[in-house]
């Protein structure tokens, strides 16, 4: 039955149960559809932050002999600058790994590995703190020191030109008969 149908018929009390009713299930109806909106209005600009974490291998060069104290503080300061640098430049990055590599002449041996969430960095930015470190890499790669390197011999690229001109010459010498086989042979056996 609708409210002016009701009116119509002046059933005074029959209209006022109804009117509560209507005014009731409208304020209902009203209350859900501000808390749809202020629930959808705040969930759509919340945005949570996406943790995002990232490993990176940064490579050490060493040449030569090096202390220990100074072969980790380099370290260190390499993996310093780079978290600060990742964290600077990527502002979703919540936690960082760097593992740092020694490579000397080749040989690559882990030096150490830091991993450090951005809260822990801000609050106590001391690389040391958050490391791990491989002491025995240090020895791995001093182990080396002091043992003569082998060189291989390579043959001066003036030397091998010089050489295959006068091959070329014998070669012709031979082939318009100024020399025998073995005469030719035996300048080719001198020249190697």
């Amino acid at each position: 039955m609708s409210i002016k149908s009701l009116r119509q018929s002046r059933q005074p009390e029959v209209l006022k149960v109804a009117l509560a009713e209507r005014t009731g299930k409208g304020l209902t109806r009203y209350f859900l559809i501000v808390a749809a909106a202020f629930f959808w209005f705040f969930c759509d600009s919340y945005r949570p932050v996406h943790a995002k974490a990232e490993s990176i291998v940064v490579d050490m060069s060493v040449y030569g002999p090096v202390e220990s104290g100074d072969f980790f503080r380099r370290a260190e300061a390499m993996v310093s600058d780079e978290i600060s640098h990742q964290f600077s430049q990527n502002p979703d990055l919540s936690e960082i790994e760097v593992v740092v590599v020694g490579d000397r002449y080749g040989e690559i041996v882990p030096i150490l590995t830091t991993t450090v969430s951005r809260d822990q960095w801000q609050e106590t930015p001391l690389v040391s703190v958050w490391t791990k470190y491989y002491n025995v890499s240090y020895a791995l790669l001093q182990r080396h020191e002091g043992q003569p390197t082998q060189t291989v011999a390579r043959t001066p690229a003036r030397a091998t030109i010089s050489a295959q001109s006068s091959i070329s010459e014998i070669d012709r010498a031979f082939d318009e008969g100024r020399l025998t086989g073995t005469a030719a042979q035996e300048y080719l056996d001198e020249l190697d």
